[in-house]
């Protein structure tokens, strides 16, 4: 018994790693496919919540920067959400939080090209 449980777990160590980026990797084409599809729906509106994340972001890394807050992600779905309000504009919490981790990535990533799946996973 003891040989087939490290026969097993040498098999689970060599497949968890590439499957757990690989389903990473899908969540975040299924995201953007749900974003995409929700902007055919209504661009106005999924473009104030790109402008509110981004705006969100910024905000809350320089009140993180200053050390004037400690959790940014809960600060910039706070400001996000209070700009939305500002112009009338209520949406799902759960929209707004991809759309900052969406802004997150555009904004700290600019500089980096768009890895495919096949040059993640080598």
């Amino acid at each position: 018994m003891p040989i087939v449980s490290k026969v097993l777990e040498a098999v689970l160590i060599a497949i968890l790693p590439p499957l757990a980026a690989a389903m990473v990797a899908w969540m975040v084409a299924k995201a953007k496919e749900g974003w995409a599809r929700a902007k055919l729906w209504n661009p106005t509106v999924t473009d104030l919540i790109e402008e509110a994340a981004k705006f969100a972001v910024r905000a809350a890394e320089q009140a993180g920067a200053a050390e004037l807050i400690a959790d940014k992600k809960a600060y910039a779905l706070q400001i996000a959400e209070a700009w939305l309000a500002q112009r009338n504009i209520t949406t799902d919490l759960d929209l707004i939080d991809a759309a900052i981790e969406a802004a997150v990535l555009e904004l700290f990533n600019e500089d980096k090209p768009e890895e495919t799946p096949e040059e993640a996973f080598g």
